[in-house]
Formats: structure tokens, sequence, C-alpha cells
């Protein structure tokens, strides 16, 4: 897996439409991004009808997509699907046909497997679809939250089926917009990517979840977390998470999922053995080791990358 630097050539696209499907966080972010970077003419957004007004009044998009809702086949360019994953999935399955021929499909779900079969069953020929996730965003979700440099050195994944598929025109389109609007793309493919992002996204939000359950069922909870500071609220910041996100993400990934949180669960006890036992020259390798990878990521981090 490696980042894709921008086209030695760069050409200097411009979309005459770009349809939003989700103006959420992602969505309303990404049209700010796009109309700032001079990507897109003219920006439409629908989600089934929730948060439009919205949209409409922050300036987010400037006309709602009627052309789902009736049946028509939409004129965009470029659609960019930025909804919950259940809901990529059933706008493909149930809207993909009303897509023209020569457009751009490319989305921003959390996991790709059930996505790009999606697209390829429900998307009619002509129709390019590139599958994508921006690494981007927070434990906040919601229009109110978008931001057009959210994207600015995140990684942004692109799913390829092979190196053929990587040489596609629309893709590379593709990976024109993620270097246009700041992003890192990085081509992997469906599989990858659902290994990888239930390690370093997934678990990282249950591991979360856990510890804030677990605290909340011990006895003189109040007066304990008069006691937390900055460790505990950095650990449990993922906890907040909007559970009608993660469930999508839980059953879409379930199987990688478990496997990870089985990892952490065994390196879990191996802790609690070393505690117990007073193996605590064992903890301190152990320590040494994960204080190198934290320090490896936040270097990756400030440096834009591995």
């Amino acid at each position: 897996m490696s980042p894709l630097r921008p086209l030695h050539k760069i050409i200097r696209m411009r979309f005459e439409h770009l349809a939003i499907i989700g103006v959420g966080m992602i969505g309303g972010s990404f049209a700010a991004s796009v109309r700032r970077s001079g990507l897109a003419t003219r920006i439409t957004g629908w989600d089934g009808g929730r948060g439009l007004e919205k949209a409409l009044l922050s300036g987010a998009i400037e006309a709602v997509e009627n052309s789902f809702e009736a049946g028509l086949v939409c004129d965009a360019d470029l659609i960019y699907l930025a909804a919950p994953i259940g809901a990529i999935v059933d706008f493909l399955n149930n809207y993909g046909s009303l897509i023209k021929p020569g457009a751009i499909v490319t989305d921003a779900g959390s996991t790709k497997q059930d996505i790009c079969e999606a697209a390829r069953n429900g998307l009619p020929a002509g129709v390019a679809f590139v599958g994508g996730h921006p690494m981007a965003g927070s434990q906040n979700s919601g229009l109110d939250f978008a931001n057009p440099d959210i994207f600015h050195g995140a990684p942004y994944a692109l799913i390829a089926a092979d190196d053929a598929a990587a040489q596609d025109e629309a893709f590379k389109t593709v990976v024109e917009i993620v270097n246009a609007i700041g992003a890192r793309p990085f081509v992997l493919t469906a599989e990858q990517h659902d290994r990888a992002v239930a390690r370093v996204s997934h678990v990282p939000q249950l591991v979360s979840t856990a510890l804030s359950a677990a605290i909340m069922k011990t006895r003189g909870r109040d007066q304990m977390l008069s006691l937390a500071g900055p460790g505990l609220s950095d650990m449990t910041r993922l906890a907040e998470s909007n559970w009608s996100i993660w469930e999508d993400i839980c059953r879409s990934n379930s199987e990688e999922i478990a496997e990870a949180l089985s990892d952490v669960v065994r390196e879990l006890e191996i802790t609690r053995l070393r505690v117990d036992s007073g193996d605590f020259r064992a903890l301190g390798e152990a320590f040494k080791s994960a204080g190198d990878l934290a320090a490896k990521i936040r270097q990756s981090k400030s440096n834009g990358g591995f």
C-alpha cells in the first residue's frame, strides 16, 4: 500500500455538476473543499430529505438533487456518496440505474467490500465506480462540523481490484480529485482496506467504548471521575461517536473487527498476568515497544505520512 502522488501532467478538471448523496460532516466538507478548489461548476445534494434545508441555507449545496426521488436520470457527471454504509448500499441498489453513462461515482464509506459489490451489481454500463474512504473526521457528525480543511494531509484510501484497475482513467481522475482537496491517496483492494481499518480505526473506537462502559459500571464512579485527568479524556473521546454510523461499520466488517479485538484482548490478558505476577521487566519492555510505535505514529502524522 503506497501513496499516489499527483500526476506529472496535471489536467485541470472541472465537473459541470457534482451531486453529493449525504450532506453531513464528510459530504459537506467535500462540497466545501471542491468548491474552494474550483473542481465543480454546480453542486447539488440529496439525503432522502433529511437536513437539506440546513445544507441549502449554509451554502453547502446550491440546490436539492430531485432527480432520484422523481425517478429521472441524474445529469451529474460526478456523484459523491457520503452517507452511512447501509444507506450507500441501498442507494446503489435502488437508484444506481438513474445515473447517466459517463458519470463517475465514488464514495466515502468506512468499509468497502459490501459497497463495491453493490456498485458492481447496481450501476449501469458506462458508469465508473471508484471506492474511496477518507481517513478524516472525528467523533462528531453532521453538517455543523463540516470543514473544507478536514482532508488536508489525511490518508485517503482508493480501491482498485488490481494494477490494471488502478490505471483506469476514472481511477486516475479520482486520484487527481483527492490530491486537489489536499488528501494523500493510497491504493489497495477492498479486502486489504477492510482488514487494515479494522485495526487502525474500528478497534480504537470499540476499545474506547469498552473502557467507558467498564468505568460506568464501577462502584463510586462519580467520585472517581472527579480525579480524572486528560489521559482518560483522550482514551474515551471516541466513545462519543454516533452508534447509527458505527452499527453499519460493525455489521459490514464484523469478521475483521472480531479478529482484531481478539488480538487486543490477548494483549490485555498478557498485561493483566504480568501485573498480577509482578513480571515488571516484561511489562516495561512492552511499554518501550508500545511507546516506540506511538512515537512513530505521531511523527508520521506531523510529517504527512509514513
